[in-house]
């Protein structure tokens, strides 16, 4: 079972992320904020990491890139979620591919997993 870590300050999204992604099969790590992603980034092993950028305690840009080397060499893919598309040069050179603009289809993001997971098998 493909682990992902959602971090997503809204807890109404957070909420409907989890059980969404629950029902298609995958386990889900919480986050809220940068400090509670930062512990799971350096305690917990997943698969995927799913990222609100616009954070009350900051920008995950900024936690992206501190931990661009550890995420990549775990293997985890990254897909950054976000209402604004001005950082998206900065983190695409980075390596980060995988965009999607809020408001969030679930529906095309789990299928979107779906194919990240079967590509890794």
């Amino acid at each position: 079972m493909a682990r992902v870590l959602v971090l997503e300050d809204e807890a109404i999204l957070h909420k409907l992320y989890k059980k969404v992604l629950e029902q298609h099969g995958f386990e889900v790590l919480s986050a809220h904020n940068l400090a509670e992603a930062r512990q799971a980034i350096e305690s917990q092993d997943f698969d995927f990491f799913i990222a609100d950028l616009r954070l009350p305690d900051g920008n995950a840009a900024a936690l992206l890139k501190d931990y661009q080397a550890q995420l990549k060499a775990k293997g985890v893919q990254v897909i950054v979620l976000t209402a604004e598309a001005r950082q998206r040069d900065e983190l695409e050179a980075l390596g980060y591919e995988y965009y999607f603009e809020k408001p969030v289809s679930l529906q095309m993001l789990v299928q979107f997993l779906q194919r990240l997971q079967a590509s890794q098998a």
